[in-house]
C-alpha cells in the first residue's frame, strides 16, 4: 500500500493585501470594520476547507486576538489515512496551517491590511489545491495584491502524482485580466510569484502608488 504522507515536505506562503481609503481620525474605527469582516471565524473556516482539501485532519488549534487589532491562528493538522497499513494515524508535528492579519497605519489617509497564510503539510496531495479555496472565497479573493512562496524541503525518493504546477498556472491565467504579474521566479523546489491589481482597478491613485511601491520593498 503507498503511504498518503510523503517524505518530504510542501509549504506555500500566501500574502493578500487589501487596500481602503479613511481619514486619519477615523482609522481605529476603520481598523475594527475591517477586523470584524475578517475576524478569526472567517479565518478558522478557511482554514478547515483547505485542510479538507488537502485530506487531513485539524487536530489542535489556537488563536490570539491583538490589541488594538490584529489576529493570529495556528493548526496542526494530520493525515487521514493509516501509515503502510497500520492502523495508527500519522501525527505530522511539522504539518501545519496558520493565519495572521497585520495592519499597516503608516501611510496618510489609507489603511493596508496583509492576510498571511502558510500551509506547511507532508501530504502527497499538492498545497496547490488550496488555490481552488481561495479562488471560491469571495471574500478572501477581493485583494488588491497577493504573493505566493512555496517551498519544497526534502530528498525526493519517490515521485508525485501531481506537483500541482498546472494548478497553479491555471489560477494565474484567471487572475491576468485583474491583477499585473509582478514576479514569476520558479525552480522545482522553489517558487515566487507577485501579483498586483491593475491601477485602473485600484480605488484611487494613492493606493495604487502606495501598493506598487510597497510591492518594490516588502511584498
Amino acid at each position: 500500500m503507498i503511504p498518503e504522507i510523503s517524505n518530504t515536505s510542501q509549504s506555500l506562503v500566501i500574502n493578500t493585501y487589501y487596500g481602503y481609503t479613511c481619514s486619519d481620525k477615523d482609522k481605529i474605527l476603520t481598523n475594527k470594520k475591517i477586523e470584524d469582516h475578517f475576524s478569526v471565524s472567517f479565518m478558522m473556516k478557511m482554514m478547515q476547507d483547505i485542510s479538507k482539501t488537502l485530506e487531513t485532519k485539524i487536530i489542535h488549534t489556537s488563536s490570539h486576538s491583538f490589541e488594538p487589532s490584529g489576529v493570529s491562528l495556528a493548526s496542526v493538522i494530520e493525515s487521514n489515512e493509516p501509515i503502510f497499513g497500520s492502523s495508527g494515524v500519522a501525527h505530522l508535528s511539522e504539518s501545519h496551517i496558520s493565519f495572521h492579519s497585520y495592519f499597516e497605519n503608516s501611510l496618510n489617509d489609507i489603511i493596508i491590511l496583509r492576510l498571511e497564510l502558510h500551509i506547511s503539510s507532508c501530504s502527497r496531495k499538492s498545497v496547490y489545491f488550496a488555490l481552488d479555496d481561495i479562488s471560491k472565497n469571495d471574500q478572501f479573493d477581493k485583494f488588491d495584491a497577493i504573493t505566493f512562496d512555496f517551498f519544497h524541503r526534502g530528498l525526493d525518493l519517490e515521485s508525485y502524482e501531481n506537483n500541482g504546477t498546472n494548478i497553479l498556472d491555471t489560477y494565474l491565467k484567471e487572475k491576468a485580466h485583474t491583477y499585473d504579474i509582478i514576479d514569476d521566479e520558479r525552480t522545482s523546489t522553489f517558487m515566487n510569484i507577485k501579483l498586483i491589481k491593475h491601477k485602473k482597478k485600484l480605488q484611487s491613485e494613492l493606493m495604487s502608488d502606495s501598493l506598487h511601491n510597497l510591492s518594490l520593498i516588502h511584498i
